[in-house]
C-alpha cells in the first residue's frame, strides 16, 4: 500500500468515519465492548474488505501513559474479519500482550516515531501470534500466515517488572519483519517457530518468511531466537549486546539464507549460531569483544564473504572466531564451507575440535602472534577432518613471506613441527644460522632436510 493512500485514510478519511461512528453511538468505540467482528461499522453492515484501520478510531492514545491495549486490540480484531492495515500514527503506545491474526499488517510511521511499549508488571509478549501456545507445542503447519509488522519499535521495559518479556512471539509462516527495532525485552526480542510442511497449497504464497532491516539489542535472552518457518531470508539486519546469541538459528530453520547481517556486543556469548541445517550466511560481520563469533554444529552450513572481528580480549574468557561444535548426531557437523579473513580472536581464530569433514576452510588471519601452531591459541585448536579441505594464511604481516599464489606457494620459516600420524610426511620450512632449509618430517620422528640455503 503506498504512503499517500494511508495518508488518506489516516488523515481525510478520519473525519467522516468518526462522524459515521458517532451516528451509530460510536458504541465500539467509546465503550471498549468485545472483539469486533465483521458488523462493527454500524447497522450490521459489513466492512469492506482489505481496507486500513486507524488506531485512533478505536480510542488509542499514543501518549505513553494510558493503557491502549483494548483499543489496540480492537483494531486487530476488525482487520482480522476483512484483512488489511492496522496503521498506528507517532506516538508510544502503552499496552500489554496484543495478538496478531493472518492477513492483518501492522504499520507505525516509522522506529523513531511509533513506539509500542510493554506495561509495567505485564510480562509477556508485546504482540505474539493467534493461538501461539496452542500451535508451537503441537509444532503443527498451523500457525498465521500473509501478515506483516512493519515501521515501528517495540520497548519490552524489561526494568518496569518484566522480566522474561519478549518483542515478538510468532509460530506461523509466509510473513514479513521490516524496518522493525525490537529492544529492552527481559527475554528474546524476536521468537520464532514454525512446523516442517515441505510445500503448502495455494494461496499460501509458501512458507519463507522475509525479515529485511531489523534491529534488535539490549535484550535479556536471543537477539533473534529463530526456529523456522525454513528457508527464510534475512537482509540487512543487525542484533547487538544481547544477552544470549545475536543471531540464534536452530529448529526447523534449516535453509535460512542471511545477507548483510551484523551481529555485535561483549554482552553476546555468541553472535551467529548456526544450529539448523543448511544455514547460508553471506557477507556477514561477526564482531565480539569476548564468546564466540561462529558457532556451526549441523551440516552444510555455510559463512561466505564474511569477517569475523575479535577484540584481543585479555583475561579468562574464551574468544574464537569460527567454532565447529558437537551437532545433534555423531557425523555433525560436516560439510561446511567457510570463506572468511578472522582479526585478533585472543583464544583462536578456529576451533576444529568438532568437525566431522567433508568442509572447505579458506580463511586469511590477522592473529596477534605467531599463528598456525597448533595448541598456541593464537592460530587454531584441534586439527580439522582430514577428509575437509583447509586453507588458513597468516595476515601479510611480512610481504614476501605470507603470501600463497596458486599453483606455486610459499612456506614460512617456524619452528619444527611436531611429528605427523602414522603414514604421513609434513613439509616445512625452518632457519639454521640465517639460512632457510626447506625440510620434511616424518611420524617417527626423523627430519630430513630437502634443500637449503648454500
Amino acid at each position: 500500500m503506498r504512503p499517500e493512500s494511508l495518508g488518506e485514510h489516516g488523515a481525510r478519511a478520519a473525519v467522516p468515519r468518526r462522524r459515521a461512528i458517532a451516528a451509530t453511538g460510536a458504541l465500539i468505540a467509546a465503550t471498549g465492548l468485545g472483539g469486533i467482528g465483521a458488523t462493527a461499522y454500524g447497522s450490521g453492515r459489513a466492512a469492506p474488505a482489505g481496507r486500513d484501520y486507524d488506531v485512533r478510531e478505536f480510542g488509542a492514545v499514543g501518549d505513553d501513559a494510558t493503557d491502549d491495549t483494548h483499543s489496540l486490540q480492537r483494531a486487530l480484531d476488525a482487520a482480522r474479519a476483512t484483512g488489511g492495515t492496522v496503521f498506528l500514527p507517532p506516538g508510544s503506545y502503552l499496552t500489554r500482550r496484543l495478538t496478531l491474526y493472518s492477513r492483518v499488517h501492522l504499520r507505525g510511521s516509522g522506529g523513531d516515531a511509533t513506539v509500542l511499549r510493554l506495561a509495567p508488571d505485564t510480562n509477556t509478549a508485546i504482540l505474539e501470534s493467534d493461538r501461539f501456545e496452542q500451535e508451537s507445542s503441537a509444532g503443527s503447519d498451523a500457525g498465521i500466515t500473509m501478515f506483516s509488522v512493519r515501521d515501528l519499535t517495540l520497548d519490552g521495559n524489561r526494568g518496569q517488572n518484566n522480566p522474561v518479556s519478549y518483542g515478538l512471539r510468532l509460530y506461523g509462516y509466509g510473513y514479513d519483519l521490516t524496518d522493525l527495532t525490537v529492544f529492552n525485552c527481559g527475554a528474546d526480542g524476536v521468537a520464532s517457530d514454525w512446523g516442517t510442511a515441505g510445500h503448502l497449497p495455494a494461496p499460501s504464497h509458501q512458507m519463507e518468511s522475509r525479515i529485511t532491516g531489523l534491529r534488535t539489542h539490549e535484550n535479556g535472552g536471543h537477539g533473534v531466537n529463530f526456529a523456522g518457518p525454513h528457508d527464510s531470508m534475512f537482509v540487512n539486519c543487525l542484533s547487538f549486546q544481547n544477552g544470549g546469541t545475536g543471531f540464534h538459528l536452530a529448529g526447523n530453520s534449516y535453509g535460512t539464507l542471511m545477507v548483510n547481517c551484523h551481529a555485535w556486543g561483549i554482552r553476546q556469548n555468541v553472535s551467529f549460531e548456526l544450529a539448523a541445517s543448511g544455514i547460508g550466511c553471506v557477507n556477514c560481520y561477526a564482531d565480539l569483544d569476548g564468546g564466540i563469533g561462529v558457532r556451526i554444529s549441523r551440516n552444510d552450513c555455510r559463512w561466505l564473504a564474511g569477517y569475523v572481528q575479535g577484540a584481543n580480549h585479555a583475561g579468562p574468557a574464551v574468544e574464537i572466531g569460527v567454532q565447529f561444535a558437537p551437532g545433534v548426531g555423531p557425523e555433525e557437523p560436516a560439510a561446511a564451507t567457510i570463506d572468511t579473513q578472522i582479526r585478533n580472536c585472543a583464544t583462536a581464530a578456529v576451533d576444529f575440535g568438532a568437525d566431522r569433514g567433508m568442509s572447505i576452510i579458506r580463511a586469511m588471519l590477522s592473529q596477534p602472534g605467531v599463528s598456525g601452531v597448533t595448541g598456541t591459541g593464537l592460530g587454531w585448536i584441534g586439527r580439522p577432518n582430514p577428509d575437509s579441505q583447509v586453507d588458513i594464511t597468516h595476515g601479510l604481516g611480512h610481504a614476501t613471506k605470507n603470501l600463497v599464489v596458486r599453483p606455486a606457494f610459499d612456506l614460512r620459516a617456524q619452528p619444527t613441527p611436531a611429528a605427523p600420524d602414522d603414514g604421513q610426511v609434513r613439509v616445512f620450512a625452518r632457519e639454521v644460522d640465517g639460512r632457510t632449509q626447506l625440510c620434511a618430517r616424518f611420524s617417527n620422528g626423523e627430519v630430513r632436510v630437502l634443500a637449503g640455503e648454500s
